[in-house]
């Protein structure tokens, strides 16, 4: 692997010493997500479906029958913002489709199943109106966790999946038995395993982090679509991405995972340094590679 740019050294520096600790701390997600609601934001047009419990956010695109859509992971307690809607309107320009957020019930207000329920919500009315053929899924951290386990569950009853995957900083086990997470725990510029075991119980609430419904990990991944994961060399969660992508290929599935040299979580997500552009394009291209 190259070496980090100086911007991502630059980036990592500054994430250990101003932001880690606030991270790992077990702080309100309720009080937090009303501090970030109060700042403001870019004014991008969008149009909310009601789906379900949930929303699809419809971005403005192509009017074309291909989808890109986007599931934000913000440990299961925050919405998407908008990193996530320039990320997914980008891609969506790359791949001449158009792109759409799924925004589910947050936890703790609404702990598991409900994200889980929204998604799959979401992914049902969006297959019926597009066709799987024409949906490919980008998710990033617990999002990840959520569009792995509704299409798993897709698979097991015989329904067809997304054309194409895209996972940043996937988190796949809630159950945290991947080595990096003690391995990384220093490394990872933004987290500590703690951090993921503070968003797992607001989301789980004593549910069982093995149940594949929780943690895609668990289940059964024969089936799946093509997939492309993007993750940090250091990361606590890069075994999340490694090991989901080894037991999918010993499964006979299409997946490949691109490690990036002490990359931060959701490196795509942030500044304009050279990995994030080298990952952005990564994805588009694999995403153009379903619609020729």
């Amino acid at each position: 692997m190259p070496m980090p740019s100086e911007e991502l050294q630059a980036f990592n520096q500054h994430a250990r010493d101003a932001l880690k600790a606030a991270f790992n701390a077990d702080y309100d997600p309720i009080a937090m997500r009303a501090a970030r609601e109060a700042a403001p934001v870019l004014e991008l047009q969008s149009t909310l479906l009601p789906v379900g419990e949930g929303q699809v956010e419809m971005r403005p695109g192509a009017a074309c029958q291909r989808l890109v859509v986007y599931v934000a992971g913000g440990g299961f307690c925050f919405d998407a913002n908008d990193t996530h809607r320039q990320l997914i309107d980008e891609l969506a320009s790359a791949t001449g489709s158009d792109a759409c957020l799924v925004r589910y019930r947050l936890a703790p207000e609404h702990p598991f199943p409900a994200a889980y329920e929204d998604v799959g919500s979401a992914m049902d009315h969006l297959i019926a109106a597009r066709g799987a053929e024409n949906l490919a899924v980008i998710a990033d951290s617990a999002g990840a966790a959520l569009v792995l386990s509704v299409v798993m569950a897709r698979l097991a009853t015989g329904e067809a999946p997304p054309c194409r995957l895209a996972f940043l900083s996937a988190l796949t086990d809630l159950a945290m038995t991947g080595p990096s997470h003690v391995a990384n725990a220093e490394a990872d510029p933004l987290f500590g395993p703690q951090a993921i075991i503070h968003k797992a119980m607001h989301y789980l609430q004593g549910h069982n982090p093995t149940d594949p419904a929780a943690s895609p990990f668990w289940g059964d991944p024969s089936g799946l679509p093509p997939m492309l994961f993007i993750v940090g060399s250091t990361e606590v969660m890069r075994d999340d991405s490694v090991r989901f992508v080894d037991k999918a290929r010993a499964s006979g599935v299409d997946a490949r995972v691109s490690i990036y040299e002490e990359a931060p979580h959701t490196f795509p997500l942030l500044a304009r340094f050279p990995e994030t552009i080298a990952a952005i394009g990564e994805v588009g291209d694999f995403l153009r590679q379903a619609w020729p």
